[in-house]
């Protein structure tokens, strides 16, 4: 089923379900969605900038080109989700887990994704500027051509990340690291 051009600005819905379904310039902005499911669904060119999916349930779902700024996503459960060419700055993403996800050339700039479980997701092309990914556990995280430049993250949560070689430099300096070449 398709869905274009539909206004639902600060809309509230207990246990809404999206399954099987194209939205396409939705607006959800401000939406509160609790205890939503959302299954075998893609939102293109859509609005959802500062709704909350609190406790939200989304499998096989791909977000293309959507504005998600300030989104909130407390105690979220996602599975085989894409996010590519969305602006999700000031994200958040809290006491959750994200399986077999992808993030492409997504701005993710201060972003929160704070106590996640995000083994193995994959985060191409994105800006993590600013990032705050205190307590999650980043194993097989895989970063690389990405901007990890002034991400928060302890350096116990390293590792096992999957990094380049300029990563590793800004993560040297984020653990108080100098790095020079010899000769110096």
């Amino acid at each position: 089923m398709l869905a274009e051009d539909v206004g639902l600005a600060g809309a509230s819905a207990v246990r809404i379900v999206f399954d099987r379904v194209h939205l396409r310039r939705v607006t959800l902005s401000r939406a509160r969605l609790p205890n939503a499911r959302i299954a075998d669904t893609r939102f293109e060119a859509s609005d959802l900038s500062g709704a909350s999916l609190q406790k939200a349930r989304c499998h096989r779902v791909e977000f293309i080109g959507c504005r998600l700024t300030g989104m909130q996503l407390f105690e979220f459960n996602g599975a085989d989700l894409l996010f590519r060419d969305c602006m999700m700055e000031n994200a958040m993403f809290t006491s959750g887990r994200l399986r077999s996800t992808r993030f492409e050339k997504c701005a993710l700039r201060r972003a929160l994704l704070e106590k996640m479980d995000l083994t193995g997701v994959v985060f191409q092309g994105c800006d993590l500027s600013g990032a705050d990914l205190s307590g999650s556990l980043l194993k097989g995280v895989d970063v690389r051509g990405s901007d990890f430049a002034g991400v928060r993250v302890e350096g116990r949560q390293l590792k096992g990340m999957i990094i380049d070689s300029v990563q590793a430099v800004q993560i040297a300096a984020l653990l108080g690291i100098t790095v020079k070449d010899p000769g110096e």
